[in-house]
């Protein structure tokens, strides 16, 4: 099913009939496949390719894959102000857009969205917002910032989500290039 960019909130595919938010009742395939899955997406290669195993997941399914991007504006609030929040956010929306527009190539429905907030917090919120019943999340990201096992969002996200999540190795990224 080919994908779509709607509002700046929310990107979904063609096939939603309207731009408006909609709840998604999860509810698992008869062979036990996730109905809902997010990845959190950061632009990074490990981000790529958590994306590139959820949409084999959904394939030929009628799973619903929700791509996720957080404008990490929380760290240090002095130092953004409202021009840097804007041109942040329009990356991560252009960020979502491509990803999205790239998904068409799956026989996956895609949706995305860009949110504001401390990256593990908002996913685990987003998860828990749109009964989301997987997620499939890079081992670490963008921020160069790694904890022994777990890159720190990757390791917040396991510790707090009530949602079953799928890490993915930056070996898979590396085998992927």
């Amino acid at each position: 099913m080919p994908s779509q960019r709607t509002s700046s909130d929310d990107h979904r595919s063609p096939s939603s009939a309207s731009d408006t938010r909609t709840d998604t009742v999860a509810t698992e395939h008869s062979d036990g496949t996730p109905q809902t899955i997010l990845v959190p997406i950061d632009g990074s290669d490990v981000a790529s390719a958590a994306l590139d195993l959820a949409l084999s997941l959904a394939d030929g399914t009628d799973a619903i894959v929700h791509v996720l991007a957080v404008v990490d504006v929380t760290a240090d609030p002095m130092r953004f102000d409202a021009a840097l929040v804007s041109d942040l956010e329009r990356a991560k929306e252009r960020l979502v857009d491509e990803v999205v527009a790239t998904a068409a190539d799956h026989d996956a429905d895609v949706t995305g969205a860009v949110r504001r907030g401390r990256p593990a917090r908002t996913i685990v919120d987003y998860a828990d917002e749109r009964d989301i019943e997987l997620i499939v999340l890079g081992r670490s990201g963008r921020s160069g910032i790694s904890a022994p096992l777990l890159g720190s969002t990757a390791d917040r996200v396991v510790r707090t989500a009530s949602t079953p999540v799928l890490i993915v190795p930056e070996a898979t990224a590396d085998a992927k290039a």
